[in-house]
């Protein structure tokens, strides 16, 4: 069985600030809320496997949790974030 072919870096680490759209289920065919927060988990997304699900879970102001899908996100400077 062949793995992966050295190290592969995630665009986004622990802590970060990013925005982007909410990750819908498949079939959901909804216009995805938009949310900025910090990133506490980064998901799933093999690269050639599913990757173009890929998603991160972010932290928000008040405390709740969004998964976000990754393709979607951008990282945030300090200067342009949002006050708690």
């Amino acid at each position: 069985m062949a793995g992966r072919s050295g190290p592969v870096s995630a665009p986004y680490q622990v802590g970060d600030i990013v925005r982007g759209p909410e990750a819908l289920p498949p079939g959901d065919y909804r216009t995805p809320a938009v949310y900025e927060g910090e990133v506490v988990q980064v998901g799933s997304g093999w690269n050639g496997v599913d990757a173009a699900n890929a998603y991160l879970w972010i932290r928000l102001a008040d405390r709740t949790e969004r998964r976000l899908a990754i393709t979607g996100c951008t990282l945030i400077p300090p200067a342009e974030r949002h006050a708690p």
